[in-house]
């Protein structure tokens, strides 16, 4: 997570995507079955987004069921399944509609 030049610093000393990564370094830890993540990558810097996303897609990839909410175009790009609220409708996108539409983004 990028994170262990940081290990000794109390949680106020930490920056918002500093607590962000912490705390998902936490769920992560646990192995859960299921993840759910409310803007995992909101105060992040592309680098570190990339960085947080991989993690979440391989866990993805060992059996564990991720839930991001997200305004992320880049979580969007990476994710099966998309459901986008617009109006109070949902309407569900998958990876491989996406590929075939490349101006649609979730």
């Amino acid at each position: 997570m990028g994170l262990a030049g940081r290990a000794h610093a109390l949680p106020r000393q930490l920056s918002g995507g500093e607590l962000a990564r912490a705390g998902l370094a936490v769920a992560l830890a646990n192995a859960p079955a299921v993840l759910l993540a409310d803007e995992p990558t909101g105060e992040l810097d592309g680098e570190t987004e990339q960085l947080v996303l991989s993690m979440l897609r391989e866990r993805a990839a060992e059996g564990c069921a991720v839930l991001i909410v997200t305004h992320s175009r880049e979580a969007v790009r990476i994710a099966d399944r998309v459901i986008t609220l617009t109006d109070g409708k949902a309407t569900e996108t998958r990876r491989q509609d996406r590929e075939e539409a490349p101006d649609a983004v979730g």
